[in-house]
């Protein structure tokens, strides 16, 4: 042994020297009383905490037989047929699927039920399934943490690189596994990886215990990482400090101050002293005492843990009828309920100084019927009785038989986009009783992307691709061209230009533009591209029209930066996770999302309430993360009122109040003789309002969402394409599941399609468009809207019906067009 080294009985005798010293320091300080100034505060042995105890027995997961699923594209892989039979040699069972879908699909349904164990995963072809992306998708679903993923991957490949494990590693993958037909190989790596699953599940069942019993205490719980960042509060935390959970992590000097504040940075093992804690409802700040402890699995610190004790004073700022105050045996009558007390309180009520413009407006009627006569006094009582309903500007069909006869499909179709979202409620068509109801989306979670860094990224771009987003912001952008360059990954590459690039989303944000680039991915992933027409596509297409109208100089002089941001995220979110079927469907099949928004804007609500579910879920796709309080509530009002404002149920609605607030138009209607054809008069005087400008948002969301039939004719009649063929597979699926058919006029067998694109244009588009174009001085709007209606017209009288007929003509058209005529756009006289 050379000289100055110890043995081991030697460090182990000073280990417990040190031990004894410290438990005999502890046990003269008091809890909270001022250390003598002849004691340092932070003596040595304080310092580098040793490897902290886990009790065995909290590491405990219930035995469970092996779950695999295997995701291989080849139905016929030998590679597969090894691994599920090694599964069942080792007691356990086997689900085989295809694709990336296929397997989301099945961890969001079985989340709570049957979640795999391990996922064997074939990352040999990446152009048949991405393997990578696969496995961040899956690390970006719930409780998948103790998910063991395997890749198998080509000899070739695992061998020409020291570090070809490293990608698959970072994307969330545990182990990396050469290609192999052997039983006994497979053997050894299932019950290996059997093994570690129930390891980690076994850890991350201590985890959450932990997190569960630290929310239910009445002491205040704050766990910070070795940079005093606060990574987890708990429920008395939030409570007394006014915090959401959601806005960890933070540095805990932003909250928190005083003598353990500067024990924590100071190293100490354990402390106990006074802290001052900042509330965001209180100016001043309220002094608790803290114990607290630091957390390491060797000798450097990973957590400090505080805990704070509640005192008199945030006791007494409980709530009457408290636990605490049940407990004390006392008993505040006040909270007690009585006849008589709300007697009083609704005389109080009565009394109030309060009235509503819709109160006043019924007074003045209900005094205009005094002497007048019985005609204009039953008037006047029919006309209180309307608005005395809480929907004034919820659309009827007017029961015109001249419209059910002479167009039956633009009713059907006007009916089943504009009835209400209510299950088993009869419409008057022609078809007889039907159940209708809108049209929008459904799903669960989804996926989250990794982020190397922090730092701007470049968008990357072909030179193909650079020279048509360079045309991103003309009314001509080519979408489909941009949709077959980017292989169905329009929304992202579009996003980037636009949001990154031309409307300085990042700036506005405060985030970089790789948070932004794994966002647009995110929620890109979550559209589903089976979808023919609410795809990413056109999500992407959306976008770009929002982005059009905001280039417009009275939306420029009218909308702040955070405004048009909120605009563009919800242009690029708002049908994310569309199914594919409309919100009536989801209705009538008793959806696990009809029941969840109580059938009521089923879709819509959905799409806003994932938009910010994948949002804020990790901070690496988290585009809000720093923005104050006030300005991410802003953003998210902006946000979910956009997207629930593309509710087609609410159409009428919207532009009724649009059209009511901007626009002087003469009394009357058609009926009566009053109604004039004159041009609208905008009303400028209105502009200056703050709250007129929620109607002019909604209404460029809802332009842009529907604007298909106001582009020039090849997309308009492309997009005509896609979404007839997405109501046919509704109604198929409608017919074969027994449901009432939302949409009798979109069965393949009878449905016209230039006749449904002339109701659609006559009674949605053209109103809208000339109200929104004369807004926004946008007269191509409206000129492209009649040009098609005119082309529908003609394929009608012509005769033709179906999708394929209407190509085809189509096609014919195109060839026998001037050679020179190569605008798309029609003129101001066409």
């Amino acid at each position: 042994m050379l000289a100055g080294e110890e043995t081991s009985v030697e460090l182990v005798k000073r280990w417990l020297q040190t031990r004894d010293d410290d438990e005999a320091r502890a046990g003269r300080r008091s809890s909270l009383a001022l250390t003598p100034e002849d004691e340092p505060l932070v003596d040595v042995a304080n310092r580098s905490p040793p490897p902290s105890y886990i009790p065995s027995a909290l590491l405990y997961a219930p035995p469970e037989p092996l779950e695999l699923l295997c995701v291989f594209p080849e139905r016929t892989s030998r590679v597969c047929a090894a691994a599920s039979a090694a599964a069942s040699r080792v007691g356990g069972d086997t689900r085989t699927v295809r694709g990336l879908r296929e397997t989301l699909d099945i961890l969001r349904r079985d989340v709570d039920t049957r979640l795999p164990h391990v996922i064997v995963i074939d990352a040999r072809q990446p152009q048949a399934l991405d393997a990578v992306a696969l496995a961040r998708a899956i690390r970006g679903i719930k409780n998948t943490q103790h998910v063991i993923l395997i890749a198998v991957v080509k000899k070739s490949a695992y061998l020409k690189d020291d570090f070809a494990v490293l990608p698959y590693l970072e994307a969330g993958y545990n182990r990396v596994m050469v290609e192999t037909l052997g039983a006994t190989a497979w053997c050894a790596e299932v019950l290996q990886a059997r093994s570690a699953a129930a390891v980690a599940r076994a850890q991350i069942g201590a985890v959450a215990a932990l997190a569960a019993a630290a929310d239910r205490s009445r002491d205040l719980v704050a766990v910070t990482d070795d940079q005093h960042r606060i990574l987890l509060t708990n429920k008395s935390w939030c409570r007394v400090l006014g915090w959401r959970v959601e806005e960890s992590p933070r540095p805990f000097s932003d909250t928190a101050g005083g003598e353990a504040l500067r024990l924590a940075t100071s190293g100490a093992r354990d402390f106990e002293a006074p802290v001052t804690l900042r509330r965001k409802a209180a100016p001043d700040p309220i002094l608790l005492p803290c114990r607290g402890a630091t957390v390491a699995l060797t000798k450097s610190t990973s957590h400090v843990v505080f805990v704070c004790e509640p005192t008199n004073v945030v006791d007494g700022e409980r709530g009457r009828g408290s636990l605490h105050s049940i407990r004390r045996g006392s008993l505040d009558v006040r909270s007690v309920a009585s006849d008589g007390l709300r007697r009083t309180s609704l005389a109080k009520l009565q009394g109030l100084p309060l009235e509503a413009p819709i109160t006043k407006v019924i007074t003045l009627l209900s005094a205009a019927t005094e002497g007048a006569p019985p005609s204009t006094v039953a008037c006047i009582e029919r006309a209180v009785d309307m608005l005395r309903t809480s929907e004034l500007y919820s659309p009827q069909m007017k029961d015109e038989p001249k419209l059910r006869v002479e167009d039956p499909i633009a009713t059907d179709l006007i009916g089943a986009l504009l009835s209400r979202e209510q299950a088993n409620t009869n419409l008057f068509y022609m078809q007889g009783p039907t159940n209708i109801i809108s049209s929008r989306r459904s799903s669960n979670d989804s996926t989250v992307i990794r982020q190397t860094n922090r730092t701007n990224i470049k968008h990357k771009t072909s030179g193909q691709l650079r020279e048509l987003l360079d045309t991103a912001l003309c009314w001509d952008f080519e979408i489909f061209r941009l949709e077959d360059i980017t292989r169905g990954r329009p929304l992202t590459h579009l996003g980037l230009t636009l949001m990154g690039q031309r409307f300085d989303l990042c700036g506005t944000l405060e985030c970089d533009e790789r948070t932004l680039a794994n966002w647009l991915t995110t929620i890109e992933t979550n559209y589903r591209p089976k979808n023919s027409y609410h795809n990413s596509t056109h999500a992407a297409d959306v976008l770009q029209a929002v982005a059009f109208f905001l280039e417009k100089e009275r939306l420029k002089c009218l909308l702040e930066p955070l405004e048009a941001a909120a605009a563009l995220v919800a242009a690029a979110a708002h049908d994310v996770d569309h199914p594919g079927t409309s919100s009536a469907f989801l209705c009538n099949s008793l959806d696990p999302l009809a029941i969840l928004y109580n059938d009521v804007s089923v879709l819509e609500s959905h799409h806003a309430a994932l938009t910010f579910k994948l949002t804020l879920s990790d901070d690496r796709v988290n585009i809000f993360k720093n923005l104050d309080r006030e300005m991410f509530k802003t953003m998210r009002h902006n946000v979910i009122d956009m997207i629930l404002a593309t509710e087609m149920t609410k159409h009428y609605e919207h532009l009724a109040k649009f059209v009511n607030v901007f626009y002087a138009t003469s009394g009357g209607s058609k009926e009566d003789g009053l109604q004039t054809d004159e041009p609208l008069s905008l009303d400028t005087t209105a502009l200056s309002l703050p709250e007129n400008l929620v109607l002019v948002k909604r209404m460029m969301i809802k332009c842009a969402d529907v604007s298909n039939a106001s582009r020039p004719q090849k997309f308009a009649f492309e997009w005509a394409k896609r979404i007839a063929d997405e109501y046919f597979l509704q109604t198929d699926e409608e017919k074969a599941k027994d449901l009432p058919v939302v949409m009798p006029m979109f069965d393949r067998a009878t449905c016209s399609i230039p006749r449904s694109q002339l109701g659609f244009i006559d009674y949605i588009i053209i109103n809208m468009m000339e109200a929104w174009a004369a807004f926004i001085d946008m007269p191509e709007l409206v000129n492209h809207a009649r040009s098609n209606h005119q082309r529908w017209r003609e394929l009608d009288e012509a005769g033709v019906t179906t999708i394929a007929e209407v190509m085809r003509a189509q096609r014919q058209y195109a060839l026998q067009a001037p050679p020179n005529n190569t605008t798309t756009q029609p003129t101001a006289e066409e």
